[in-house]
């Protein structure tokens, strides 16, 4: 029962999304992702008949500290400049609401994917040979962990991909050092390898599926990777999908060390709790993930989900006639002919077709209705008059007219990109 309704969610978010029904374009991962919890959960479940993961008191821990594992590797980004966020909705309560819970699905899916994939028996007979771990052996892959963290943050354009791997090496073998039996190195002092290779199996299928959840979706992300930009599959260049199972066991590991700190229950085993660090680690948590958040509205969130009433040269009583005529946002209004919106909403001929243009540039790849008042300000008012464009001439135009992290030259190309390719088909 619980698979058909977990099935049926994930599928009237599907309809939901198609038809374009607000909130759902907006907030798609959020609504698709947490059935896809309970439907990783119960198959596990059915196939193996152990008691549910999902419902049991320890992974509320999991999914609190969840965000907090993910806001690292935000705030890794705000050096890398990998990604960035577009056409989040306008009110910071709700944007902040919304990714927070998007990101508490993070380190449940490693754990659930982990479990599914064992209850399948998938590498449960992953024995390999014993790797003998000294000490010395500790000290080198913490150094290493270190220098990989280093290179990526010191010269993102060239080692921006050694963070993928950098924190596992700086946690886990200290986990091993303090308690193997939570440590993933400690897996393979005993020669089991089957944990490992499910969670980095587990870790390239909820990729692909992050990945196919945020590409059909309105508020999104948006990667923006040296030497990688042309060929995509999704919004991840191919070489991308090398990085999700080293960071599915990045997630495993940091999670196994909250759990070693006391602050955190495993899933499985005794619960180890210290209840006044566990208070302490809580509100240094609420802390980061705040100051996160203040840094992603300055450099990753680069658009909100525009509205007619912001609609450059459209006045409030044209915003009016066009809801009365059925076009109720900007995305309906990048769709209309200008010969439609005089017709059905009683607009001037300039007026109608300035409007579909900036409809059209808002809605292009992200790009809202702040920065299109800027490529306004600077001369670009069509799609295609942007797709003429020289990136590094039009980003020093932006930058005389407004100052900002946003957009950066990575986020201007793939603007540029976009207007190409729409110009093109068009």
């Amino acid at each position: 029962m619980v698979i058909i309704v977990s099935t049926t969610a994930i599928a009237a978010a599907w309809v939901l999304l198609l038809l374009q029904v607000d909130p759902v374009p907006t907030w798609f991962y959020v609504f698709a992702w947490y059935p896809t919890l309970v439907l990783l959960d119960a198959i596990g479940t059915r196939l193996d008949g152990r008691p549910t993961m999902l419902w049991r008191r320890p992974m509320l821990y999991v999914f609190l500290w969840s965000p907090v594992v993910w806001f690292v590797f935000e705030v890794a980004n705000f050096r890398l400049q990998n990604w960035y966020y577009v056409l989040l909705p306008q009110m910071a309560w709700e944007r902040w609401c919304g990714i927070v819970l998007s990101f508490a699905t993070v380190v449940p899916a490693v754990l659930l994917a982990e479990r599914a994939l064992d209850a399948a028996g998938i590498f449960r007979r992953g024995r390999g040979p014993s790797v003998v771990v000294r000490s010395g052996d500790i000290v080198w892959a913490v150094i290493i962990g270190l220098g990989m963290g280093a290179l990526s943050l010191g010269h993102p354009r060239l080692f921006f991909p050694l963070i993928w791997g950098a924190v596992f090496l700086l946690v886990d073998p200290l986990i091993f050092r303090k308690d193997p039996s939570l440590s993933l190195i400690g897996d393979l002092a005993r020669g089991y390898w089957g944990r490992i290779g499910r969670i980095m199996l587990g870790g390239l299928g909820i990729g692909l599926l992050w990945e196919t959840y945020n590409f059909w979706a309105r508020g999104k992300w948006i990667y923006t990777v040296p030497w990688l930009e042309e060929i995509k599959l999704f919004e991840m260049p191919p070489f991308g999908f090398v990085g999700f199972p080293v960071f599915a066991l990045e997630a495993w590991s940091m999670y196994a060390g909250l759990c070693l700190l006391g602050v955190a229950a495993p899933v499985a085993g005794i619960a180890k709790l210290k209840l006044r660090r566990v208070a302490f680690a809580a509100l240094l948590g609420v802390g980061f993930s705040v100051a996160t958040l203040f840094g992603m509205e300055q450099r990753t969130i680069s658009s909100t989900v525009p509205e007619l009433s912001e609609q450059p040269g459209l006045s409030p009583e044209d915003a009016q006639a066009l809801k009365l005529a059925g076009v109720l946002t900007p995305f309906d209004l990048a769709q209309a002919t200008p010969s439609e919106l005089v017709a059905d909403a009683g607009l001037t001929s300039s007026v109608a077709l300035a409007s579909v243009q900036a409809a059209q540039l808002a809605t292009l790849r992200g790009i809202g209705q702040r920065h299109t008042k800027t490529l306004h300000d600077v001369g670009i008012e069509t799609v295609c008059e942007l797709s003429r464009a020289d990136p590094d001439v039009l980003l020093t135009a932006i930058r005389r007219e407004r100052r900002g992290t946003r957009p950066n030259r990575a986020e201007v190309l793939v603007w540029i990109r976009a207007a190409e390719s729409n110009c093109r088909s068009g």
